[in-house]
């Protein structure tokens, strides 16, 4: 016949590994999820959360997103090697974007510098 410690402390096992169950079950969907997260695509120079402030990544298809708060601004619609601009820009002329802006309108934005501001993912 066990003696009653044994089993107060078996009990107390039982009812440990019960509490942590769940807890353990959790851990092993997140790691599931995590490595399903990490085998979508991410731009080629993209940093570990995913964004990229590469002007080679700026292309058509891609989300943009405001660098500071990574607020999702639009979509590039478009890209022009050589686009015209209007005279109170630096350049006439530059390799540009077409973005959709989320709640206004279509923006040709140029490229030379926008990576300071945008990141894309």
């Amino acid at each position: 016949m066990p003696s009653r410690p044994l089993l107060l402390m078996a009990g107390l096992c039982a009812i440990a590994g019960a509490a942590y169950a769940p807890v353990a079950i959790a851990r092993q969907t997140s790691i599931g999820r995590i490595q399903a997260d990490t085998s979508r695509s991410a731009p080629a120079h993209a940093g570990k959360d995913g964004y990229s402030n590469d002007e080679r990544d700026f292309t058509a298809g891609r989300s943009v997103y405001l660098r500071s708060t990574k607020t999702r601004i639009g979509r590039i619609l478009a890209t022009d090697e050589d686009h015209a601009f209007p005279p109170t820009f630096k350049a006439t002329r530059a390799r540009a974007v077409l973005i959709h802006v989320v709640d206004g309108p279509f923006n040709w934005t140029p490229l030379d510098g926008l990576s300071r501001i945008y990141v894309v993912r």
